[in-house]
């Protein structure tokens, strides 16, 4: 069955809105330690959503003699009982959205691939176990709709991780890296392995030199990529419109809920790892400044929350693949940069730490959260001192933002992922961002 006669079936039986996603992938994996590791795989199949008397139905298959098996089902499904979903109204859309990559991996050989992952695993430091792991996708995705979207979009992805296993003087750690692109291809796999090098350079400095942190709140300057983690982790999840009603955030649209200094927004940025033309209900991606001047300004919302709370769509319907519904997520969350130069923020630390690089941690819809700190230091008279290891930060955000002195004028961001049942490709970040409290380092 074509994909648009699946639609049309799924009129024929009862359904308000009919959306059908296509996607086919080759992915790629390549692992390097003792010995390489290569595997290749075909993914792909259809996924069918159904609204029938305000009622979500999905169910998903992965060839295309089951398509009207999945339109049928979904239908029972949502006729199970009666909802109360409706979706904001939206143009149809009509596009292809093609991979701004130089080099896709699709390009690229296999004996190309193993080189440039040997390259790494060689250039890091000697550990007791270090471990490089490689993958790529690529591939299309296809969008149609009851409405008249028909959207295509390219598929290209790359990435590398690296975990090292280091011992010294009876400590032990695993230092960790993690980045990738869905914009810049293997013309960038310089550029990428040299980040991953410098973070993992960073990090066992700490492990080597590093000493438990001995100062109590005291001012702490943080990182792109350490405000990204909570600019991401502790705030950006309160602002999704479906965990909306059980955070601090609820009923407080238009109202300040930090500083007129602090912006905080989610949208399309360079190389970010979130970036898309539409999202997974064929919605344009539109910036939203979750945060505006303090003042909580919009919410991330699909077409159903959209509705719900009277705003327009803006584009963070998002699906982990075809066999997923698409739900709320952000894309590249961030800090706005202030007018500090680095050296500004500093200087006005007598005492404190410098934040780098955050490691594991936990977050709640509170706002609260707990990270280990994989690379950082302290602060003396306004210039970074000696490194410390073995340590955390805590603090609830929202509390901790009318603590904020200053923010950078620069933007830098990590490629990393977030799971919240679907793991999907985001970017956190923003510029250095100084907390005078409000982040307790333990």
């Amino acid at each position: 069955m074509e994909v648009e006669k699946a639609v049309e079936l799924a009129f024929s039986l009862g359904a308000e809105y009919a959306e059908v996603r296509w996607e086919e992938l080759l992915r790629a994996e390549i692992t390097a330690s003792e010995r390489v590791d290569v595997s290749a795989r075909s993914t792909g199949g259809f996924g069918v959503r159904i609204l029938v008397n305000g009622s979500w139905g999905f169910a998903s298959v992965n060839s295309r003699e089951d398509l009207e098996w999945a339109v049928e089902k979904a239908v029972r499904l949502a006729r199970i009982g009666e909802g109360r979903v409706r979706l904001a109204k939206v143009g149809p859309v009509r596009d292809r959205v093609e991979s701004k990559m130089k080099i896709k991996p699709s390009e690229v050989s296999l004996d190309e691939k193993v080189e440039a992952v040997k390259e790494l695993l060689n250039a890091l430091p000697e550990a007791s176990r270090k471990v490089v792991k490689y993958s790529d996708f690529s591939g299309f995705k296809r969008l149609v709709t009851s409405e008249g979207t028909e959207i295509e979009w390219e598929l290209e992805g790359i990435s590398f991780e690296v975990d090292l296993a280091v011992s010294s003087n009876g400590r032990s750690a695993w230092l960790f890296e993690l980045t990738g692109s869905v914009e810049r291809g293997f013309e960038a796999v310089e550029d990428i392995t040299g980040r991953i090098l410098g973070g993992i350079k960073g990090q066992l400095d700490c492990f080597l030199r590093g000493r438990r942190p001995k100062l109590h709140d005291v001012p702490v300057l943080l990182s792109p990529y350490f405000a990204g983690m909570i600019a991401h982790e502790a705030l950006g999840h309160l602002a999704e419109a479906d965990e909306l009603p059980n955070t601090p955030l609820a009923g407080k649209l238009g109202e300040r809920v930090a500083p007129d200094l602090v912006s905080l927004s989610d949208g399309n940025v360079e190389d970010g790892h979130g970036n898309d033309r539409y999202d997974d209900e064929g919605v344009p991606v539109r910036k939203v400044e979750i945060l505006k001047d303090g003042v909580f300004s919009k919410p991330l919302v699909d077409r159903e929350r959209a509705f719900e709370l009277g705003v327009e769509p803006n584009g963070r319907a998002r699906a982990e693949s075809y066999a997923f519904e698409p739900m709320v997520r952000m894309r590249n969350t961030y800090f706005e940069p202030g007018d500090w130069t680095f050296e500004e923020l500093l200087a006005e630390v007598r005492r404190g730490y410098y934040l780098v690089r955050p490691g594991p941690g936990q977050t709640g819809l509170d706002s609260s959260f707990t990270a280990g700190i994989l690379e950082g230091y302290t602060i003396e008279n306004g210039e970074v001192a000696g490194p410390i290891f073995s340590a955390t930060a805590s603090g609830r955000a929202l509390d901790a933002l009318p603590g904020i002195r200053g923010l950078g004028k620069e933007l830098d961001f990590e490629n990393s992922y977030c799971g919240k049942g679907q793991v999907v490709m985001v970017s956190m970040g923003g510029p250095h961002v100084l907390f005078e409290r409000g982040i307790r380092v333990v």
